[in-house]
């Protein structure tokens, strides 16, 4: 009995540890789709079309400077949009600058931001 409920405890402990990003939904999802499919763009002026938002992703912190953890994070958050049948992700780097406190040093961290969208499909406005 001890051993089963350790061993939960273990599993449950490892499941908190996880990277996870936070998905916010804001608009209707499609079918999925490979993430070579999805464009990636690092501003909204980059997008020619009109298009519409159909989630905000959020990752966790990592340090500042850590490009691996950075690029891990953006090809993630490429593959969140593309299982939500995104078109595209518009992805940033967001830093927090650590605050002096009590003479403690901390080093500032950076996250991922990205906002999944679907490009707008031409609607007929034909009058009746």
């Amino acid at each position: 009995m001890r051993q089963g409920f350790f061993l939960v405890f273990l599993l449950f402990a490892a499941a908190c540890a996880s990277s996870r990003s936070d998905v916010i939904q804001v608009g209707p999802w499609f079918p999925a789709k490979s993430a070579s499919e999805v464009q990636v763009f690092s501003s909204r002026e980059q997008i020619l079309k009109p298009w519409g938002a159909i989630a905000i992703i959020h990752s966790d912190k990592f340090h500042t400077g850590d490009e691996a953890a950075g690029s891990r994070l953006k090809k993630s958050a490429r593959k969140l949009a593309a299982g939500m049948g995104a078109d595209g992700v518009i992805i940033g780097e967001e830093t927090i600058m650590a605050e002096p406190g009590l003479g403690v040093y901390r080093e500032s961290e950076t996250y991922i931001s990205a906002l999944a969208f679907k490009y707008a499909a031409d609607i007929s406005t034909a009058s009746k």
